[in-house]
Parts: structure tokens; sequence; C-alpha cells
């Protein structure tokens, strides 16, 4: 077999990668739109919508991990060739943001949203409004990232 095969195939498992990452946070930001619509109408049903909701980082994590793993794999079938492009290390700088602002805010805000739903308090919205906030921010900067990453990879300017 020869490395165009190897290459074109981390080349599908990468954007494999990115399409699930990118797939779950939609899909998440969506659920959470919904989550907020329910509580703002005072329906109790959305209790079960983040329960749904901490499977999906599961899925993100594997995404990330097959994205990071066929990167470094194509890099080195390359011999770096893309590692030295502008485009490329601005790619590789959001892709680093997008799992860091994931680890570091999205998760965190998500787990003390859980813990006052699972609380059962009375006024949820109210106890929220800064979660919410946040969160909406959180998946805004989210989904302009994966924007600029598949921008980048199209476009590959230097």
């Amino acid at each position: 077999m020869n490395t165009t095969f190897f290459l074109q195939s981390l080349l599908t498992l990468h954007i494999s990668g990115l399409i699930l990452m990118a797939g779950t946070t939609i899909i998440d930001y969506s659920t959470f739109k919904t989550f907020w619509k329910l509580i703002d109408s005072g329906q109790e049903k959305s209790e079960g919508l983040l329960e749904a909701t901490s499977k999906f980082s599961k899925l993100a994590g594997i995404g990330a991990a097959l994205l990071i793993f066929t990167g470094f794999g194509m890099m080195a079938l390359t011999h770096g060739v893309f590692g030295e492009q502008l485009w490329f290390r601005i790619k590789f700088a959001l892709v680093i943001i997008l799992i860091l602002n994931s680890l570091l805010v999205g998760r965190r805000q998500g787990l003390k949203l859980r813990k006052i739903v699972e609380t059962g308090s009375v006024n949820i919205a109210l106890q929220t409004s800064g979660l919410r906030a946040i969160l909406n921010r959180f998946y805004f900067i989210q989904l302009v990232i994966f924007f600029v990453v598949i921008f980048l990879s199209v476009f590959k300017f230097n």
C-alpha cells in the first residue's frame, strides 16, 4: 500500500473527527436551547434533556482524539509540510482553543447547571441566568471556531 492511500484514509478519519466534534456541539447547543425554553415556560420536562446532553461530551471527546491522532499521523506522512504554513498554524491554535474552551468553560458550566437542576430549586430560571449567558457565549465561540477551522482547511492560504 502506498502513502497516498494512508494519507487519504487519515484525512477521512480526520474530517470524521471534526464532524463528530462539530455535530455534537450543534446538537448540544440545540438541546440547551430547548432546555431554556422549557425552563422559561415552567415545564418540568427539562431535567431529562440535561441527562441526555451528558453523553454528548464523550462523543466530542472521541472526535477530538480522532482529530488529534490523525492530525499527527498526517504530519508524519507528509514530513511536516503543512506545519510550516500559516493557515495550518492558525488552525492548530484554534483546535487547541476549541478543546480547552470545551474542557475549561463548557464542561464546568454544564456541571454547575446540572447541579442546580438536580437540587430541585424552586426558581431555576433565576438561579441559572448567569450560566445561561455564559453557555450561550460558549456555544457561539465554539461554532465560530469550527467555521474558521473548516474555512482555513478548505482555502489553505499562505
